[in-house]
């Protein structure tokens, strides 16, 4: 797999979906390593998208809303689980769903589980919304569903109010902060909340098709809900930030060197409500982080990701946090799939390149592993018995060990230690390359003073 091959998929993509122009990125272990420029940025006047080209990425501003958020908590300024009414005050005015709701927090903003409709055509249209009219839809609108904290229902208003929280709680437009916070930290000079700017230099008009015909849709103004969608940025400018967000994996001991916390960044994806599906990709357990859908992939692994669309545009985000990888995809054409293609750049730099633990195995597991490589070269389970837990011989006595791995040997013949792959601190993988197979053992520590071996288990792969 080349670069080369993933750009003529951006192509034939592009071509087959209609699309008038794409910019994508590869992030890798800290920086951009690739960018795809494809076709025209302005249909009429012939310009060409470039990597400077500015797109609306819409609902991929939502896991930076979600971050500033994280911020102010972490500052102590504001709780996650408070009512939203404690710092928007003109919330208290929304009628509950039922008598016995319990009261909507910040959380269930930030998760979409506040109970409020699904309301993406409506959102996308609104962006430009004043604090007047958000302050009327607070004491007027028909906005649940259902109770809150019963089930995942998408809701840009939710993101909206989310706005309005770190506006009040800040003490400074939510679209000051971000910039403070985050923008300006990752020199990111060509991301704002304001298209209407944008669009004065290098800018990706919007497009729609109908009956063959292109038309520009209307670019809506930055306002006071656009903390749910409303970021313009380039492909330069998010490759930082993306490169930002893989910079918290693994958890580790380092000095802190963003504009927020590692640990806060990794909250983004922690599953905070129910499962739902991914369209295509039927057999990938799903949900909503803060911000961020986390999924587990059979193939790929654990992925965060987003996606975003407004009238002219499409984006997606994912990102592979364990492999230090993240793709990214903007499109000008209304609702255009970026996510197909995330996924199946995913797909190639995973066939090109197989998984590599970013972590190095602790001390304690990997004087845990050698200990029963030794075992297994001597055919006696007591070899290594100063690393096994008080459990490890009671659960399952050494004769009936080591009668396990006489007949493992028997199968497979001498073998060596091969690799290593942690789990974590305290369990992980190991394989013994031997003269008839492969022995593959995973293994898991006690939470002792010393951790020791609790369970070990087995298997031979002959050749």
């Amino acid at each position: 797999m080349t670069f080369t091959e993933i750009d003529a998929a951006y192509a034939t993509f592009a071509q087959e979906q209609n699309i008038p122009g794409i910019a994508a990125g590869i992030v890798q272990d800290g920086r951009l390593v690739h960018a795809t420029t494809i076709g025209l940025a302005d249909i009429e006047a012939a310009r060409p998208v470039a990597t400077s080209t500015a797109f609306r990425i819409a609902s991929m501003t939502k896991n930076m809303t979600a971050l500033a958020i994280l911020s102010l908590r972490d500052k102590g300024r504001l709780a996650l689980d408070a009512p939203v009414s404690q710092y928007v005050p003109q919330f208290a005015t929304v009628r509950p769903a039922t008598g016995d709701s319990p009261p909507v927090t910040v959380r269930h903003l930030l998760t979409h589980t506040a109970g409020f409709v699904t309301d993406d055509p409506w959102g996308d249209r609104v962006l430009g919304m004043t604090p007047a009219e958000l302050d009327a839809i607070m004491a007027t609108g028909t906005l649940f569903a259902r109770p809150p904290g019963l089930a995942f229902e998408y809701s840009n208003l939710g993101y909206g109010i989310a706005g309005r929280v770190l506006t009040n709680v800040s003490g400074e437009p939510y679209q000051s902060y971000i910039r403070r916070t985050i923008l300006e930290p990752l020199s990111m000079t060509r991301t704002t909340f304001d298209a209407l700017a944008a669009m004065q230099d290098d800018y990706a008009q919007p497009y729609r098709l109908d009956d063959g015909e292109w038309s520009r849709e209307r670019i809506e103004p930055d306002g006071e809900v656009g903390a749910m969608g409303g970021l313009v940025t380039t492909v330069p400018d998010y490759a930082r930030y993306v490169s930002f967000l893989l910079s918290a994996w693994p958890a580790r001991d380092d000095p802190e060197t963003g504009p927020v916390r590692r640990a806060s960044v990794r909250e983004l994806g922690l599953w905070n409500a129910p499962p739902h599906g991914i369209d295509g990709r039927p057999q990938t357990p799903t949900a909503y982080g803060d911000g961020l859908q986390n999924s587990l992939d059979p193939q790929l692994g654990r992925v965060l990701h987003h996606s975003g669309g407004l009238p002219g545009y499409g984006s997606h985000v994912l990102m592979l946090p364990d492999r230090g990888w993240g793709i990214f995809a903007f499109g000008n054409r209304t609702y255009a799939s970026m996510s197909r293609m995330t996924w199946r750049v995913a797909e190639m730099l995973h066939d090109a390149a197989p998984p590599r633990p970013l972590a190095m195995p602790s001390a304690a597991l990997t004087r845990a592993i050698e200990a029963v490589a030794a075992a297994y070269a001597a055919g006696r389970i007591e070899g290594a018995k100063s690393v096994f837990a008080v459990n490890f011989l009671l659960d399952t006595p050494a004769h009936f060990r080591n009668v396990e791995l006489d007949a493992l040997k028997a199968k497979l013949g001498e073998g060596r230690l091969d690799s290593v792959e942690p789990t974590h601190t305290l369990a992980g993988r190991f394989t013994l390359a031997c003269e008839k197979g492969r022995l593959k053992g995973t293994i898991v520590l006690s939470p002792d003073a010393a951790p020791g071996i609790q369970t070990l288990k087995l298997t031979a792969e002959e050749a």
